[in-house]
């Protein structure tokens, strides 16, 4: 397979400002480092912790969320007498790094319930052996 890097492990600085005009899509390496960091942090906590945890990424990304609808508010208040209109882009361009991003927040709040589901499941089998 085709070897990509993202901003986080490229191995030069040239190759590193290519990408980050170019494309966004982060490496493998980095996604299968970053699941199996969350993979080890849920696993050593309980079901109860492992739900609570969930709940407070999944609010997490509904405050990013929040906060870009302040952003947008803000900006577009505070710009609308020097631009105009324009303050509608200006404030819609501000607000959505918060809508976007909170994206990720909302998948990394989904797999935890399914990392939680896993190791409950494997849990079980291992009680229904004994």
């Amino acid at each position: 397979p085709k070897r990509t890097y993202c901003t986080k492990c490229s191995p030069n600085p040239i190759i590193l400002i290519l990408i980050s005009v170019t494309m966004f899509k982060a490496c493998t390496d980095c996604h299968q480092r970053q699941y199996d960091k969350l993979k080890a942090k849920c696993t050593a906590m309980s079901h109860e912790e492992r739900l609570a945890l969930a709940k407070r990424t999944n609010a997490a990304a509904m405050g990013m969320i929040v906060a870009g609808f302040g952003c947008f508010g803000g900006l577009v208040g505070g710009l609308w007498h020097q631009m105009g209109a324009g303050a509608l882009g200006a404030g819609f361009g501000g607000a959505c790094g918060l809508w976007f991003g909170s994206c990720g927040v909302f998948e990394e709040a989904k797999l935890i319930l399914k990392l939680d589901k896993e190791l409950t499941a494997t849990a079980e089998e291992n009680e229904e052996a004994v």
